[in-house]
This record gives C-alpha cells, sequence and structure tokens, in this order.
C-alpha cells in the first residue's frame, strides 16, 4: 500500500514538474535557468558543478568546448547596450545586430538622405551667399556713401574724404562720423555684418546705386525705401533659409541616432522576448511666434506591444 502511494506521488510531482517546464518555455519571457549541472571533468576524472550564467547571459557561443551540450538552433541573448552604442554610432546598426533588417535599413537610408539633403542646402548656401555678395559688390559703393554725408553735413563729416582710395582709412573716417549720428558704423568690407548692415539700416541707403541722383537727404533717409535694397534683402534672405534648412536637417541627423539607438535597444528586447516595438516619426506643422512663420517640428511615436 504504500509502495502505491509513493508512485502516485512521484507521478503527480513528475507531471508537475513538467507542466511547469512547458510553462516556462511558452511564456515568451527571459528563459535565465542558472541551475548547477554535474559534468565530467575531463582532467582528473573529477567530477565538478559548472555554471553556466555567463555563457546564458553574454550569448557566447561555446563551439569545440567538452561541456557543450547546447542545441545549436538555440538563440542566445543579445546585449540592448551594445545595440544602442551601435546605433549612435551608425543609425540602424543596433537594430542589424538584433536582426530587425527592415528597420536597419529604414534608420540607414533616413541617415543617408538628411546627409544629402544637407549637402545640398549647404551648396545652395554658399551659391546664394556668394549672388547676394557679388551684387553687394557691384551696387554699394562706399566713395558715394561718404560723399552724401559730407554734402548733407552730417556732425562730423569734416574729418571725411570721400575720394580717400585706402579702404581701412576712408571707413575709420566715416565711423567717426557715424557714431555721432546713427546706431550703426560701418563694418570691414566683406564681413558677414558689413552685408547685413548695409541692407538693413538706413543710413547706407545713399550707397547703393538705384538711390543715386533720389532726392534723399539727413531728414527723410529713415523713411526712404527703393527696391534696389529689398531686393538684395530678399536674396541675402534666401541664403540665410537655405543655412537655417541645413541646420534643422543636421538636428534631423542628431535625431534620427538617438532614435536609432532608443528603438535598438527595445529591438534586442524584442529579439530576446518576443517584443514588438513599432517606432514612427512624422512631422507636424507649426506656428512659431518667435520666427512668425510656419516651422517644421519632427515628432517621434513609439508602439509597444507585449
Amino acid at each position: 500500500m504504500k509502495i502505491k502511494i509513493i508512485r502516485a506521488l512521484t507521478l503527480i510531482s513528475g507531471i508537475f514538474i513538467l507542466n511547469i517546464t512547458l510553462q516556462a518555455q511558452t511564456a515568451g519571457s527571459h528563459n535565465y535557468s542558472f541551475d548547477l549541472k554535474d559534468r565530467q571533468n575531463y582532467s582528473d576524472g573529477n567530477n565538478h558543478k559548472i555554471l553556466d550564467l555567463k555563457y546564458k547571459v553574454l550569448g557566447i557561443e561555446r563551439k569545440n568546448s567538452p561541456f557543450d551540450t547546447t542545441s545549436p538552433n538555440e538563440k542566445y541573448m543579445k546585449s540592448p547596450y551594445i545595440g544602442a552604442a551601435l546605433s549612435g554610432l551608425v543609425p540602424g546598426a543596433g537594430q542589424f545586430y538584433a536582426k530587425k533588417y527592415v528597420k536597419s535599413g529604414i534608420f540607414l537610408a533616413v541617415e543617408a538622405g538628411l546627409w544629402i539633403t544637407y549637402a545640398i542646402f549647404q551648396n545652395k548656401f554658399h551659391n546664394q551667399t556668394d549672388f547676394f555678395q557679388n551684387y553687394a559688390d557691384a551696387n554699394w559703393d562706399v566713395h558715394r556713401y561718404a560723399q552724401w554725408l559730407v554734402s548733407q553735413n552730417f556732425t562730423g563729416s569734416n574729418v571725411i574724404n570721400p575720394n580717400e582710395q585706402n579702404i581701412n582709412i576712408l571707413r575709420q573716417q566715416l565711423n567717426q562720423c557715424e557714431e555721432q549720428n546713427f546706431s550703426h558704423t560701418l563694418p570691414i568690407p566683406g564681413e558677414q555684418q558689413y552685408y547685413e548692415v548695409i541692407g538693413k539700416y538706413q543710413n547706407f541707403i545713399y550707397g547703393w546705386s538705384g538711390a543715386f541722383g533720389l532726392p534723399i537727404t539727413k531728414n527723410n533717409y529713415a523713411d526712404y525705401h527703393i527696391g534696389q535694397v529689398d531686393y538684395y534683402m530678399t536674396e541675402r534672405q534666401k541664403a540665410n533659409d537655405y543655412y537655417n534648412n541645413g541646420t534643422l536637417t543636421l538636428t534631423g541627423v542628431i535625431v534620427n541616432h538617438i532614435i536609432s539607438a532608443a528603438d535598438a535597444v527595445f529591438s534586442v528586447i524584442s529579439y530576446n522576448n518576443g517584443i514588438s516595438v513599432k517606432p514612427s516619426v512624422n512631422v507636424g506643422s507649426y506656428y512659431s511666434y518667435k520666427a512668425r512663420s510656419q516651422v517644421l517640428i519632427p515628432q517621434v511615436n513609439l508602439l509597444v506591444s507585449f
């Protein structure tokens, strides 16, 4: 009677253990079996216990090992840190590491597209900058501007020699007069600020060829507008827009690296656990009160399914 009871308990225990094992294998979570297994020592014939922890955490393949009883079809765990580092350097690399090849291609294509777009905007910026600067050099004359200051008898204009051929000396003379009459002085020709102020501030208006012969005096220059200056400032703004678009594209490059690194972590976890992660990126148009125009803002969404 006792033998039958013991056999029955043994059978029930075996079924219970088998059920737990099957549930653990089908749960879709990490299967860390850190049990100690008796292995035969091949050097001295003694039995020792080998801990498999480092193999199962790091995913090291134990090829040609005398202790290797792992099935060739077993999937080793991958490191989310390695995935994040790879995608942080090259977007899509971490996804490739996690065997998410479609997402890897998408992130890499986005990266390539952003850099190509940046190169296009940079090329347009430099070409447009050359254009508006050449236009200014051909149509704004410092001697004409100096002559106008003298003819209008601005305070301090007596130090100006409009016929001075040394531009640095003439600019110093102009600055002495400008400091007494205007908010801005003429910068060194060729500098970025030089091309900005000659079109932006009214006291430089008579230096433009389109202003020659017009009745512009010290009393009305502040309110006088000519189409040539408006055209110049429009062309200069185009260069600024190309530059800003290039800067925005670089921001997109940084965002792509960050998103790819974050997604790589989830991709590796998905590879290890079967979690589904679906990232999406879209661009929304919003009104900027600072820029007084519509601006494009990138948005990132992550859909995680367990």
